[in-house]
């Protein structure tokens, strides 16, 4: 026969002597609450894994002058499984890990430039690569560019002749190779009348490296002589408008 501790659920195997004695109560050595063994006897085992049953105490309980109720060994057969909040938080982890893992390679399949340009991911990416020494990929973003200074002018001893002098900013939180920019002539209606492309060889005092970018927060300065531009000269002024465009 077999009883179950209504308070732990822990399963006994009990004889007809445990039930004699006081009655059919017992303690439950596992928790020791007291209850009623006939009341609680099982017409059949859980089917769930059961471990190696034990058979109780050969002794019969004896009951003692004071009344205190025979108690079942803990040779319990049976045990339901519980749920673990260790293990449950252990797996809940887990899994948002993955999720986040799975989330983030999609995201990095699609759209790797959000990524890497993104503010609070960059820094941890950048943290990352710091301490295993890996090479980010290189990201751009033109509109992170902009011009802090420029200065146009007729220069004063070359006939049709303009010069400037331009310093931009990478303004992004990331390092960006150095940019192509256009710089259109307008004329008084802001239609375009002249243009021309520059790559960074062509406006840079000396041509930057391949893999070369310019850090984040740096300024860069350098002077452009437009030649045969005659159309774009009255007297001592430049004619028309104008302005630079990064690409």
């Amino acid at each position: 026969m077999h009883t179950q501790c209504p308070h732990c659920q822990t399963i006994f195997r009990v004889t007809s002597a445990h039930l004699n004695i006081a009655q059919g109560h017992v303690r439950c050595s596992h928790c020791q609450h007291a209850f009623n063994a006939t009341r609680h006897l099982l017409k059949q085992l859980p089917t769930p894994d059961v471990p190696e049953q034990f058979k109780i105490d050969e002794e019969e309980p004896s009951l003692s002058t004071d009344y205190n109720l025979p108690e079942l060994l803990q040779e319990d057969i049976y045990q339901p499984r519980r749920n673990s909040w260790n293990a449950f938080l252990f797996w809940g982890v887990i899994t948002l890990i993955l999720a986040t893992t799975l989330a983030v390679q999609i995201f990095w399949f699609w759209q790797p430039d959000k990524i890497l340009q993104h503010p609070q991911i960059r820094p941890w990416l950048d943290r990352f690569c710091h301490v295993f020494l890996c090479t980010l990929p290189v990201t751009r973003d033109v509109d992170s560019f902009y011009i802090q200074e420029h200065i146009a002018s007729v220069h004063p001893t070359l006939t049709n002749v303009i010069q400037f002098e331009v310093t931009f900013v990478n303004k992004a939180i990331f390092p960006q190779p150095y940019p192509d920019f256009s710089l259109t002539f307008e004329d008084s209606n802001g239609k375009p009348i002249a243009q021309r492309l520059f790559k960074p060889s062509e406006y840079l005092p000396t041509p930057p490296k391949p893999d070369q970018e310019i850090p984040p927060k740096a300024a860069i300065h350098f002077k452009l002589e437009l030649m045969n531009i005659a159309n774009l000269i009255e007297g001592n002024q430049i004619a028309q408008g104008y302005h630079f465009e990064f690409l």
